[in-house]
């Protein structure tokens, strides 16, 4: 039961700061110039484990709720989810630190792709440069902001405390 509390309120605390961070940088947060600073979040996904995964999913839904694009943003949190999945399982899988960059840009690719092409119909912009727009943003927020972030709380021992250290299988990379 004491792992059961643990991880649903992981789930909330990521998803609460997931939404509030999106919500308040809205200006940022929406529209084909975006750089969602929450999602710097997602490279912390592989320390925080399948919790990780469930609170950036429900952030993401959450967030969407207030997306200027409307409702049909509420779509986009299905390949949030599988990305954030992606992310969490190669590193469980790897346990190499730089599998994180990896699938964070491959989060972003999705992402703008995903993202790139709501905008580009519900708003008749151009669709290669509207999703290089989202990728680029992504990219900033998931891997430049992100990184540090990882890097930040793997140092501080965050999978310690969480008890979501994997198994080690790879080598860690410094």
């Amino acid at each position: 039961m004491k792992n059961r509390s643990k991880n649903i309120a992981l789930i909330s605390i990521y998803a609460a700061l997931y939404a509030a961070l999106v919500i308040v940088l809205g200006a940022f947060s929406y529209g084909p110039l975006q750089i969602r600073i929450a999602d710097s979040l997602l490279a912390a996904v592989p320390l925080l484990g399948i919790a990780g995964v469930l609170g950036h999913t429900l952030g993401v839904f959450i967030a969407n709720l207030f997306s200027t694009a409307g409702l049909i943003d509420l779509l986009n949190t299905i390949p949030s989810f599988a990305m954030a999945f992606v992310v969490y399982f190669v590193y469980r899988k790897t346990n190499n630190d730089y599998t994180v960059i990896i699938t964070c840009l491959a989060y972003s690719a999705v992402i703008g792709a995903t993202v790139g092409t709501m905008l580009s119909y519900l708003y008749a912009l151009p669709l290669l440069l509207t999703i290089g727009y989202v990728t680029i943003g992504n990219i900033i927020a998931s891997v430049l902001l992100g990184w540090p972030l990882f890097k930040i709380l793997k140092k501080a021992g965050v999978q310690r405390w969480l008890g979501t250290e994997p198994k080690s299988k790879g080598a860690t990379t410094p």
